[in-house]
C-alpha cells in the first residue's frame, strides 16, 4: 500500500500542476494568488490520506464533506488533463493546416473547452454513478438443476460501502438487489471501502435481502486494505457465507470461492488443495460457479462460469485504457471455450470519486437455465 500510495501521489501530483500551468498561463496570476493556490491544491492531492485520518478520530462528518470535494476535485484533474492533451493535439494538427492562426487564442480557447467540458462530464457522472442498471444475462448448461430447470443468480460487486456509498447510495443499489428476486446472491468482492468504525450499521440493509439458495461472498483486495477482520465481521453480520478458498454446494450448483490475491501476497491466506488442484475438479455431475474478484483467467481451473469484478469497467473514461495493461478483459461476458465462460461487472459502486463516466453501475442478473431435475 506504501508504494502503491506513493505512486498515486506523485502521479495525482503530476495532474494538478499540470493544470495548474495551463491555467497560470491563461490568468497570470499573482504572487499571493499563486500561493494560496499551490497550497489548496497540496491540501487536495493529499485528500485521501487527510480523510483517513479524519475518519480513524471519528470525524465523519468532516471526512465525508472532505471525500465529496476531494474525490470530485479528482475526477475533474482527471478528465481536464485528457481533454486538455486531445484539444492541444487537435490545435497543432490546426495550426498546420493554418499556420498564421494565433497560438494564445488557441491555446486559451482550448483551455476554456477543457474546463468547459470537464465540469459538464464530472456532473453528468456523478448523477449516473447513482442510476444503478440492471444487465440481464441468460446462459444455458446441460447440467440437472431443480424444480423447474432454471437457477436466477444474481452478482453485486465493487459496492464500497464507506463515506460515501452508504445510506441513500447504498439503498439505491440494493433495492435493485430486491426488484431481481435472487436464488443465489453472490458479492464478488469490494463490498466495503477504507475505514469500518462507522459502516457496521449498514449491514442490516444487506441482512434484510434473502434469497432461496443463501447469499455467499468473497473478499476482494479492498477488505485486505480495511482490515481483513473486521470485514469478514462485517460480511457475516450482512448475511453472507464467506468463501476463502472453500466450496458449497447448492441448488445442483457447486459455488467456488476464492480469495483474492492481495492476501496470499500479504501472507494472510496460504494456498491449499482446492486452489492448487483447480476447483471442483472432478465435478462434472454439477454446474461449477466460479467466484473470483480479480478477472484472472487460470487454465488449470475448473469451471463452468467465472464472475468477477475489480476492474469498474474503467469507472471514468478514458481510464478504461490504463486498466487494460493489466487486465486485458475489463467488462461483460466472455465464452472462453465449450461450456466455459467469464462475466466481469463493472461493479454497483464508485472507489474514490463518486463519478462514473460511460461505465455506469450495475447489478448483474444471470438466469441459468439447465435440464429440470425431475
Amino acid at each position: 500500500m506504501i508504494i502503491f500510495l506513493l505512486i498515486f501521489l506523485c502521479l495525482y501530483g503530476g495532474l494538478n500542476f499540470y493544470a495548474f500551468s495551463r491555467a497560470k498561463n491563461v490568468f497570470h496570476f499573482s504572487g499571493t494568488t499563486e500561493i494560496i493556490i499551490i497550497t489548496l491544491l497540496c491540501l487536495l492531492i493529499l485528500a485521501p490520506i487527510i480523510i483517513r485520518f479524519a475518519e480513524k478520530l471519528h470525524l465523519e462528518t468532516l471526512a465525508r464533506f472532505i471525500a465529496y470535494f476531494g474525490y470530485l476535485w479528482m475526477a475533474f484533474v482527471f478528465l481536464f488533463f485528457f481533454i486538455n492533451i486531445t484539444l492541444d493535439l487537435a490545435g497543432y494538427i490546426f495550426k498546420f493546416f493554418s499556420p498564421g492562426a494565433g497560438s494564445i487564442l488557441l491555446k486559451n480557447i482550448s483551455f476554456s473547452l477543457a474546463v468547459l467540458l470537464s465540469f459538464i462530464f464530472v456532473v453528468y457522472g456523478f448523477f449516473d454513478a447513482q442510476r444503478v442498471r440492471i444487465k440481464k444475462l441468460e446462459i444455458h448448461t446441460q447440467k440437472l438443476l431443480p424444480d423447474s430447470g432454471r437457477i436466477r443468480i444474481v452478482q453485486i460487486s465493487d459496492v464500497h460501502v464507506g463515506l460515501i456509498i452508504r445510506d441513500k447510495r447504498l439503498k439505491i443499489i440494493l433495492d435493485r438487489v430486491r426488484e431481481a428476486k435472487p436464488d443465489i446472491l453472490v458479492s464478488t468482492g469490494d463490498l466495503l471501502d477504507g475505514e469500518l468504525n462507522n459502516v457496521m450499521s449498514e449491514t442490516k440493509q444487506f441482512s434484510q435481502i434473502k434469497s432461496m439458495y443463501g447469499n455467499y461472498a468473497i473478499p476482494g483486495n479492498h477488505e485486505y486494505y480495511a482490515g481483513i477482520e473486521k470485514a469478514l465481521e462485517f460480511t457475516k453480520e450482512a448475511g453472507f457465507e464467506i468463501l476463502r478458498d472453500e466450496s458449497r454446494q447448492v441448488a445442483g450448483i457447486n459455488i467456488i470461492g476464492l480469495d483474492d490475491p492481495t492476501g496470499r501476497k500479504s501472507g494472510f491466506i496460504k494456498n491449499n488443495a482446492l486452489l492448487s488442484e483447480g476447483p471442483a475438479a472432478k465435478q462434472d455431475d454439477r454446474f461449477i460457479l466460479l467466484l473470483k474478484h480479480q478477472p484472472y483467467i487460470n487454465e488449470n481451473e475448473n469451471f463452468n462460469l467465472q464472475l468477477s469484478g475489480h476492474t469498474h469497467g474503467g469507472q471514468i473514461l478514458p481510464f478504461g485504457m490504463v486498466i487494460r495493461l493489466f487486465f486485458p478483459k475489463i467488462y461483460g461476458y466472455y465464452k472462453l471455450g465449450e461450456n466455459q465462460s467469464l462475466y466481469i461487472s463493472q461493479g454497483a459502486g464508485t472507489w474514490g470519486p463518486p463519478v462514473r463516466f460511460f461505465a455506469p453501475p450495475e447489478i448483474t442478473v444471470i438466469d441459468l437455465i439447465g435440464k429440470k431435475d425431475s
